[in-house]
């Protein structure tokens, strides 16, 4: 048999993680999962699912491979939807309190930290992972069939219910991915 995994790295995988989940011991983080991969092949150099597999409350679970909310990391793929339709990283997009007409009903969102910053980049929408730039974008350019779609075609597999189940939130993470899918994306 031939694994693409390199030891010496996955030992320190290893040993990263668990230094990482000590260090966020106060605040009751108990589990954790890595994967790197080599962009070129796309094999798999080292891939951490659990700190422990034996430890009875932590271990067990392969996070690499578990379904789990991504958080904000479908921003990118959004932002990614804008820059055939002619954007560009420096465009101009509105921080401001919206309200988007949907097929359910009206959706609406704030930022993390429940501040508005007005007019920003697309460029600093992503890097300060800004909710509504990234709805508005998404909206804007094909909304969540056109992401979903995308994410498929990307290997998202998990993506198996209709995009109007997880609707404009889809950008912000209403949806479950596998770590090891979303890397390879």
């Amino acid at each position: 048999h031939v694994t693409t995994l390199d030891l010496p790295l996955q030992e320190h995988a290893e040993q990263v993680l668990r230094r990482h989940l000590t260090a966020l011991q106060d605040r009751h983080a108990g589990q954790a999962a890595l994967v790197v991969l080599d962009n070129a092949s796309g094999g798999i150099l080292a891939m951490v699912g659990s700190p422990d597999w034996s430890d009875p409350r932590h271990g067990q679970v392969n996070g690499t491979l578990a379904r789990r909310s991504p958080g904000s990391a479908l921003k990118p793929f959004t932002y990614l939807l804008a820059l055939p339709d002619g954007a560009t990283a420096a465009d101009v997009i509105p921080d401001i309190p919206t309200s988007f007409p949907t097929a359910t009903g009206v959706f609406e969102t704030t930022n993390y930290d429940r501040h508005f910053r007005g007019p920003v980049s697309l460029r600093e929408a992503l890097a300060n992972s800004l909710n509504i730039p990234a709805i508005r974008t998404l909206h804007d350019h094909g909304g969540p069939d056109r992401l979903r779609q995308q994410l498929l075609s990307l290997g998202l597999e998990t993506l198996d219910r209709p995009a109007s189940h997880y609707g404009l939130g889809l950008t912000l993470g209403d949806a479950e991915v596998r770590l090891l899918d979303l890397a390879n994306a």
